[in-house]
């Protein structure tokens, strides 16, 4: 092989691991994102939850009046 072809080499296995970092980030970046919409989702539910026992709790206290 000559100097030319072992620099292009080079080169080319440089671009491949800058490829796999960044699809290293880009799968860490789209983990992230769905773990927060998963835990944003679970507030809303316990939100939800609250709401409707507070409006349970409001309803028999307007019962008891």
């Amino acid at each position: 092989m000559n100097m030319e072809s072992m620099a292009k080499i080079k080169e080319l296995k440089e671009k491949i691991h800058e490829l796999q970092l960044l699809m290293e980030d880009f799968i860490n970046l789209h983990d992230a994102k769905k773990n927060k919409i998963s835990n944003l989702e679970s507030e809303i539910e316990d939100i939800k939850g609250n709401m409707n026992k507070y409006l349970d709790d409001l309803e028999e206290l307007i019962d008891q009046q």
